[in-house]
């Protein structure tokens, strides 16, 4: 992966794993935490609920991540993260769940401005050739992370109660802030006011209609996890029903999932080099739908390989989908064009949740399954078959040679210049073009 021939990106990746790890391990656990306070599953339930409410403001989020120095506003969004997670401390009795709810209020704004933050920052901090090895570098920490975290914040939560767990996450914020004091970024100057408050809220979305790729890739993923949507309720009555496990055996798919999420990263540049933003994407859908399909089918085996093509497909997806964004936006607009674009996924999403909730009463989960895995198919195909002509990358406005921190990375850097121009770009044919929405990973 190229981009770790730069030591500013080693430092910055390290800081985030030891960061995401611990957050994971912490947030999967505030559930299990509630549960355990409540003996209620709503109420556990209720907790990723107040997790994902603050993607209604992202585009607000955005507009303050274009309004100021990104390196900053990270460090001091890791900083009220971590002051927050603090807070779980006082946590003792049912009636202190409300704090549990604040915290995960909470991690949903932080989750947002560290993803839109951070990937806006990897404009200025990394040339265009490099943008898809350091997003596919992230598809495989997510891998990891979703594989490990889980297995040790709840081993850590059973031995020693979520007051550990919040304080090894507090100590991995400040791992977080120490690794982004050390690098060195020339960033594109922070966006002047002036216009009106909703000029600027909805730049985001006037940027992304105004490019017919990102256009047309938004509307198409939009559709396609809309559909994904549904699973989120399907999932349990295929445990259950379809391979007759318990609930529980939910977290071995999970895990599944994130082996096929670091398959994705170490060959997400690659596939970027191949075929193209757009096509990736449109292939990673296409994958997507196939795993789904294989849900329906009563094999743990073959449910067990779904969810491995489901863990692959999103990650390419999102390596896609931040590459596609980050080389078509201007660097100062990256941060709303971010949050926009997740929310326009997010939302019908989220919304599909509750469709599905209602219908798997009624409906066999079966043919739930066919109808998705047919919209995602063909969402993904679309994509893949006739994406919209790409546009020339947008170079940052930051300086385009910033400081390295040893003789090893100048080198590397003459390396990088002495290449084609424009990396994946070169491919004019294939150009044609994210997160998945979601956490910081």
């Amino acid at each position: 992966m190229t981009a770790f021939r730069d030591a500013r990106f080693r430092r910055l990746y390290v800081g985030d794993a030891l960061s995401g790890f611990g957050d994971t391990a912490l947030l999967l656990a505030l559930g299990i935490w509630v549960k355990d306070l409540t003996g209620s599953n709503s109420a556990a339930g209720a907790v990723f609920l107040a997790m994902g409410l603050p993607v209604l403001f992202a585009p607000l989020a955005g507009r303050q991540i274009d309004r100021v120095r990104r390196k900053p506003l990270l460090m001091a969004t890791n900083a009220i993260a971590g002051l927050a997670v603090l807070a779980l401390l006082l946590v003792r009795t049912a009636e202190h769940t409300w704090i549990i709810y604040g915290v995960a209020i909470v991690h949903g704004c932080v989750a947002t401005v560290l993803m839109a933050g951070r990937n806006a920052l990897l404009k200025d901090l990394l040339p265009d050739s490099d943008l898809g090895s350091a997003n596919a570098a992230f598809g495989t920490l997510f891998g990891f992370t979703r594989i490990l975290a889980p297995l040790v914040g709840s081993g850590i939560y059973a031995a020693f109660g979520g007051h550990l767990l919040a304080l090894i996450d507090a100590l991995t914020f400040l791992a977080a802030i120490t690794a982004l004091a050390t690098v060195r970024v020339v960033e594109s100057p922070p966006e002047r006011g002036g216009e009106r408050f909703g000029t600027e809220l909805l730049a985001g979305l006037r940027h992304i209609r105004s490019v017919p790729l990102l256009s047309q890739v938004t509307v198409v993923s939009a559709v396609a996890f809309g559909a994904v949507g549904f699973l989120e309720p399907i999932i349990f009555v295929v445990v259950e029903d379809g391979l007759h496990r318990p609930a529980a055996f939910f977290g071995v798919i999970v895990s599944v999932q994130g082996i096929g999420s670091i398959v994705a990263g170490f060959t997400g540049a690659w596939l970027l080099r191949r075929v193209g933003e757009a096509r990736a994407i449109g292939g990673a859908l296409i994958g997507l739908g196939v795993g789904c399909a294989a849900l329906a089918v009563g094999a743990t085996a073959v449910v067990l390989g779904g969810a491995v093509g489901i863990g692959l497909a999103v990650t390419w997806f999102s390596i896609g989908w931040n590459t596609l964004l980050q080389r078509h936006t201007p660097s100062r607009l990256l941060g709303r064009a971010f949050t926009t674009a997740g929310m326009l996924v997010t939302i019908p999403q989220t919304a599909a949740i509750g469709v599905a909730a209602a219908l798997i009463v009624v409906v066999d989960h079966r043919l739930l399954l066919a109808v998705l895995s047919l919209v995602i198919l063909l969402a993904g195909l679309r994509l893949l078959t006739h994406p919209k002509p790409a546009p020339d990358p947008v170079p940052t406005d930051a300086d385009p040679a910033p400081d390295r921190d040893a003789a090893s990375d100048r080198d590397a850097a003459s390396d990088r210049d002495a290449a084609p121009a424009g990396g994946p770009a070169a491919d004019r044919d294939a150009v044609p073009g994210g997160v998945a929405p979601g956490r910081r990973e």
